[in-house]
């Protein structure tokens, strides 16, 4: 305590909060395995104190006490990482960024905007509006999500695949290192200045920096979409088409191929009842638009695309792209709308294109063990391959069932991924659910690096603990 009390007079008042509702809080992020254990009266360790700095500089001084006094330091954006990457262990500090939420300045001649990490992407797509801009980084959970979380989690967006991931806008950021220290990386479009500092940031989860300012690259934004949708007999058939159409370079912003299951989920109420679902979104006054729709009609339909859909998908879509964040809230948190031992989740895998369709079948055989139901979406594609995201709902006898269910499902499904060639994660990150199973990823040389890298930033460990643990 006397440490602390040290810290909060380094601090403005009011920046360090050790109430029991606030430390209660900001224990745990929106992982479904600590929901569940928190709803069923495992409270999680609570952290010594929660820290809000709201400059940069106060940052740099939080880290440089945490340094000298060999404290933990647990970074906190929106609190909406499900894997687990922002959890808090005894004795440690929860450092909150939510009141570095500042739109600080927009550049309409670059087309860029400087922003705290700690802005909200419903916070900074409103700031934009005015501009006429669009950074198009529009991930599910745009309206809790921050900008730093983003950059830490090496997020993707809905748009990803016409707009790019977060390392396609990011031009400049700020960081402050475990001892201190502030790293400043200028924003331009690109550099050959030696390895690229902020890239090695990006995906670091906390672990061995707190990211603190950015500038990200913006775009025109569109005034509203057009959609294709279309009709496949199989999910082979699908991904065929999607890829195909990706590759034509058609100029779709959103490209989203849904397997049965989700088709049924996310289309039911439009009386969709079965088969696969394409859909393609394009910003509206895009030059060539009708040529570039009906190239795209002709690639989906040269695949074995059944019917034409009609936009109406695309709306629907478009309007409840999102709702599933509520619905995850219901379920998981103290309403807990379908009873206990009840766990939802998704897990969000990617390989290249010839592994795709072997990636697909192990996750679902591996969820499908241990799941009540297993649904699947294309929803990031690229020209060498795809991010294959699935939704999955465990139904346990009770909570711990639920809970032994839930960890050898997640165990398959990893161990499914690195023998089908994919990757554990394209954007959700890794945090301490997945970290067991980083090494294998990397193989060994690649987790002597991470180490290397993690020994001459962090010396005393203090950054985020049990993360990235390669």
């Amino acid at each position: 305590m006397d440490a602390l009390d040290g810290l909060a007079r380094e601090l403005p008042e009011g920046a360090v909060s050790t109430h029991p509702e606030v430390l209660g809080e900001r224990a745990i992020d929106s992982w479904a395995l600590a929901l569940l254990r928190r709803v069923r009266g495992d409270e999680p360790a609570a952290p010594a104190a929660v820290v809000f700095p709201a400059r940069t500089e106060e940052v740099a001084t939080v880290l440089a006490w945490a340094s000298r006094t060999g404290t933990s330091v647990i970074p906190r954006g929106g609190g909406t990482g499900v894997c687990g990457g922002a959890q808090a262990a005894a004795g440690c500090i929860v450092l909150d960024l939510s009141r570095m939420n500042a739109v600080t300045g927009v550049d309409p001649v670059s087309q860029t905007v400087d922003v705290q990490a700690g802005v909200r992407g419903g916070e900074l797509e409103d700031a934009l509006a005015e501009y006429e801009l669009t950074v198009g980084h529009y991930p599910q959970s745009i309206a809790g999500s921050t900008v730093g979380g983003w950059i830490a989690a090496s997020s993707a967006g809905q748009a990803s695949t016409g707009f790019g991931a977060i390392e396609d806008v990011l031009l400049g950021l700020t960081a402050v290192l475990p001892g201190g220290e502030i790293l400043r990386c200028r924003p331009v479009p690109r550099s050959a200045a030696g390895p690229d500092l902020r890239r090695l940031l990006v995906g670091s989860e906390g672990t061995l920096a707190v990211i603190t300012e950015a500038t990200l690259a913006c775009r025109a934004r569109p005034a509203r979409w057009q959609w294709l949708a279309f009709g496949f007999p199989s999910f082979t058939a699908l991904a065929d088409g999607l890829r195909d159409a990706v590759r034509a370079e058609t100029g779709a912003v959103f490209v989203r191929g849904y397997d049965e299951t989700d088709a049924q989920l996310g289309f039911g109420a439009l009386g969709h009842q079965s088969g696969c679902v394409a859909l393609l979104g394009f910003p509206a006054g895009l030059p060539g638009l009708d040529a570039r729709t009906t190239l795209a009609r002709d690639v989906l339909r040269g695949a074995g695309a059944t019917a034409e859909l009609g936009t109406g998908y695309g709306h629907h879509w478009w309007q409840h792209r999102n709702d599933a964040v509520a619905t995850y809230a219901q379920i998981m948190g103290p309403d807990r709308v379908f009873g206990p031992g009840i766990i939802v989740d998704t897990a969000e895998v990617a390989g290249l294109w010839s592994a795709v369709p072997g990636l697909y079948q192990a996750i679902r055989e591996a969820l499908a063990a241990h799941c009540e139901a297993v649904a699947c979406h294309l929803s990031h594609l690229y020209q060498s391959g795809s991010s294959l995201y699935f939704t999955f709902l465990i139904r346990g006898t009770d909570d711990g069932d639920a809970e032994a269910r839930y960890l050898a499902a997640w165990d398959r499904v990893m161990r499914g991924c690195a023998a089908a060639g994919g990757t554990i994660t394209h954007h959700h990150g890794v945090g301490r659910l997945k970290s067991g199973y980083l090494h294998t990823e990397l193989g060994e040389t690649g987790a002597d690096v991470l180490r290397a890298i993690k020994a001459a930033l962090d010396p005393g460990q203090i950054m985020n603990p049990g993360v990235l643990r390669a």
